[in-house]
């Protein structure tokens, strides 16, 4: 293997986040990003999900927020991952905000749910005004 090819560093590193590995995927992660910039949302949705995991909330606030835009409303992976970063990061407003807008195009499902579930949430802990 080519140490040097993003797009098999970046399987690689999507592989082992979704063996829960998340810092063995960082570094492969890091590399496919800093070799390809401008490679999809899905490996910055990746790495932002390894730097939740493994407690690096600010970088994983920022690569969320690029995945999101990115797949322009398309992933409820990062929709629903950049709410956790805002929640995480203390930004309840904002979090419910992507939340609300989440839930206006996806009603049904497991997604939809876990969305109205952690709206609730940060509802009842008094985080947002209902």
């Amino acid at each position: 293997m080519d140490p040097n090819q993003p797009h098999i560093l970046a399987g690689l590193g999507m592989d082992l986040v979704n063996q829960r590995k998340f810092a063995e995927a960082i570094p492969l992660l890091e590399k496919s990003l800093r070799l390809q910039p401008t490679s999809g949302w899905e490996t910055k949705w990746a790495l932002a999900k390894a730097y939740y995991h493994h407690e690096q909330y600010e970088q994983a606030l920022k690569l969320a927020n690029q995945a999101h835009t990115e797949s322009h409303g398309s992933s409820a992976q990062a929709e629903l991952l950049l709410a956790q970063c805002l929640t995480v990061m203390g930004h309840y407003e904002d979090s419910a905000q992507v939340l609300r807008e989440f839930l206006k195009s996806n009603t049904e499902g497991p997604d939809a749910t876990t969305a109205r579930r952690w709206l609730e949430r940060l509802t009842t802990d008094r985080k947002i005004r209902p």
